[in-house]
């Protein structure tokens, strides 16, 4: 494990920073929690104790950001927040709240692949007064997948770009944007034929 900008991925303060700013990228999505991740994943050149470390590290720091995303969310419910939003942020947020309450666990965990999407919806489900316990259990469930996402793709990265964290996880983000646009397609496609039937369901109705 050696190259530029290895220093902190292979010194024992790593341990301390993965998890602190692994927790901060919970709340702040601008901290680059999973790139530093996907870094470390890249430089372990196959150490199952190093790459075990970074997952044990960087779960515990998902999850423990995911409950200050959901503290905030839930201080915000507190002070009376919702009390004050208009019709249509009050029609937003019961749209979001029959969300939550049908999608469950999936919900939360599907959100964390979208670009804010976990910093949003952690925090929206403390303003909607989500259960604690099912939060957490959905939390510590998502932390797991996704770091371990992200070691995926700095592992399968380190194999392609040797010696060079930084275009790891400059590669990661890029990846990391492009998946909400790949997944979506099939929705899109699904959408577009479903409104072709309608409209020639339409027009054979207006016929006859």
């Amino acid at each position: 494990m050696t190259g530029a900008g290895t220093g902190l991925l292979v010194s024992p303060w790593l341990w301390l920073v993965m998890p602190l700013v692994v927790s901060v990228d919970a709340v702040l999505p601008i901290v680059p929690g999973d790139e530093l991740v996907m870094a470390a994943a890249a430089v372990a050149d196959g150490d199952l104790r190093y790459l075990a470390l970074v997952l044990l590290t960087a779960g515990i720091g998902a999850f423990v950001g995911d409950q200050c995303a959901y503290g905030v969310g839930r201080a915000r419910l507190r002070r009376g927040g919702d009390a004050v939003l208009g019709p249509r942020r009050q029609k937003a947020m019961d749209l979001a709240r029959n969300a939550l309450a049908k999608g469950g666990m999936a919900a939360l965990i599907a959100a964390r692949f979208l670009p804010g999407g976990r910093t949003a919806v952690n925090m929206l489900a403390g303003r909607l007064g989500y259960p604690r316990p099912r939060f957490r259990a959905a939390t510590l469930v998502g932390a797991l997948i996704s770091v371990s996402y992200a070691m995926t793709i700095g592992t399968l990265a380190g194999h392609v770009v040797e010696d060079s964290p930084l275009l790891v996880a400059l590669g990661g983000m890029a990846l990391g944007a492009s998946v909400p646009l790949i997944v979506g397609i099939p929705a899109r496609v699904v959408r577009a034929a479903r409104r072709r039937r309608d409209a020639g369901e339409a027009t054979t109705t207006a016929e006859a």
